[in-house]
């Protein structure tokens, strides 16, 4: 008997994506006129039948992603609402449709299973932002194709995509240093996200390179990770590393009541470049991450765990983002 030919093998002699011959052979946008026309060809020569019953049910896939964000990181910032749409832009590229599911601070504290996997529908998950370990670990548990996006841990056997936040920290540590200031903080519990200490210690790396002191990182949350007031201590520095722009907006206006001006009398830098409204109406040099690549990457790595039997997860992957300079750096004042 003949063997069935599969999408897959049309992808395997052409070098392509099998995401890419169901376009072609579906009639979508995305893949050029030539390539079509190769990919007609070659399934017509190797004898592929297309069969008209839906796809979900001959291939056992709903094709549906599930995209799950933590409230706590809905709020003022815009950031993950960026990201997200980010997420749904590339995925709406391929076969596949995004599902948003937000967790309330409850269910993740008592590890509720979301309603997207109560459902079963769903190929495989993107978790977008960091989540507590027994919540992550119950969702390793529930699917074995997901995605962890912005923040990297061991749990479960998928892939987790990440800014290179170490090198942005650096960098961004590197140029208040350039400026003259020699008395830096860092604000961020790094116990909180891998995100966070990732950027204390390229906070550390540049201080230490520079032969100056590196005090311990300044709390800005709480164990459950929800913000706290910053314990400022001007006297002892004259610039800032913020973990993120929420917080740098949070720290110029602690500073605005104690009568200090930034950048005048305080420097200071963030993370993610966001907008004014965000940081008090002062443009914070920031650490602009590459959402684009970094969606691009988390979608690619989902549908192949979702449509390999074989595949491998390439562990974490770290993409370069950029320094984006604005008005929040001087000289310290002097003495």
């Amino acid at each position: 008997m003949k063997p069935t030919i599969k999408m897959s093998d049309i992808a395997k002699e052409l070098s392509v994506s099998t995401v890419t011959v169901s376009k072609a052979l579906a009639g979508k946008d995305g893949v050029s006129d030539a390539l079509r026309k190769a990919i007609v060809l070659k399934a017509e020569e190797l004898g592929y039948v297309y069969n008209s019953l839906p796809r979900n049910m001959l291939e056992g896939r709903h094709y549906l992603i599930g995209i799950l964000i933590a409230s706590k990181f809905i709020g003022e910032s815009s950031f993950y609402w960026i990201f997200y749409r980010e997420l749904l832009r590339v995925i709406n590229q391929t076969p596949y449709l995004g599902v948003l599911e937000i967790i309330s601070d409850e269910d993740e504290l008592h590890c509720v299973l979301p309603s997207m996997l109560r459902a079963k529908r769903i190929d495989g998950v993107i978790i977008l932002g960091q989540m507590g370990n027994p919540y992550i670990t119950m969702i390793a548990s529930k699917i074995t194709q997901c995605v962890f996006l912005d923040f990297y841990s061991e749990i479960g056997s998928g892939d987790c995509v990440a800014s290179n936040n170490f090198l942005g920290s650096y960098n961004l540590t590197k140029l208040l240093i350039a400026s003259g200031h020699r008395r830096i903080g860092f604000i961020g519990s790094t116990a909180a996200t891998t995100s966070i200490l990732d950027r204390y210690l390229g906070f550390c790396k540049a201080m230490m390179e520079a032969g100056l002191p590196t005090d311990a990182a300044i709390e800005d949350r709480d164990d459950r990770g929800f913000y706290i007031d910053i314990m400022l201590r001007p006297e002892d520095y004259t610039a800032y590393v913020c973990n993120n722009d929420q917080i740098a907006g949070l720290l110029i206006n602690q500073l605005r009541r104690l009568g200090l001006k930034v950048p005048r009398d305080v420097s200071l830098v963030g993370f993610d470049n966001e907008s004014e409204v965000v940081t008090s109406g002062i443009g914070v040099t920031s650490w602009e991450c590459n959402i684009a690549g970094m969606s691009e990457l988390a979608v690619s790595l989902l549908i192949q765990h979702i449509e390999s039997p074989a595949y491998v997860p390439r562990g974490h992957s770290f993409i370069d983002g950029r320094v984006v300079m604005k008005q929040s750096i001087s000289p310290p004042p002097k003495s």
